[in-house]
């Protein structure tokens, strides 16, 4: 495969990986709350938990999906580069907690500090020049 065509397939799977896994974290907490609201409202008929389940699968599949783009990951970049930057999930799980109307998570000072340092580390990672999987000694 071409270099260039590696490195586009690279970034792609990257972007997909960090996304799907907030994507997941998400809606699997969606699934939760919308779980613990039928739990508590003591309803448990098949209705009632259908918006539990579809979004915890919805969760589950993204988190999956996840998985293989980061399998695409790790065959182009090195895991030392690589898992930093998956920090940027972190980052997107704390924007869509706190801006969600679902979840609606408080964002507080400290929060928002810590979620930049985070963005501040993936940038210090990303900076490093040798970002590109070797092939192995034999």
């Amino acid at each position: 495969m071409k270099a260039k065509a590696s490195h586009t397939i690279g970034l792609a799977a990257f972007g997909a990986s960090i996304v799907l896994s907030a994507l997941g974290q998400l809606c699997m907490k969606v699934g939760m709350l919308e779980l613990h609201r039928v739990a508590d409202a003591g309803q448990s008929s098949l209705t009632t938990l259908q918006p539990a389940a579809t979004w915890t699968v919805i969760g589950l599949a993204s988190y999956g999906l996840s998985l293989v783009a980061w399998l695409l990951v790790l065959v182009r970049y090195p895991l030392s580069y690589a898992y930093p930057l998956l920090g940027l999930s972190y980052v997107l799980v704390y924007i869509g907690a706190t801006q969600l109307p679902r979840l609606m998570e408080p964002a507080t000072p400290l929060r928002t500090l810590g979620t930049l340092l985070v963005l501040a580390g993936v940038a210090l990672v990303s900076m490093t020049g040798d970002n590109r999987t070797k092939a192995p000694r034999v």
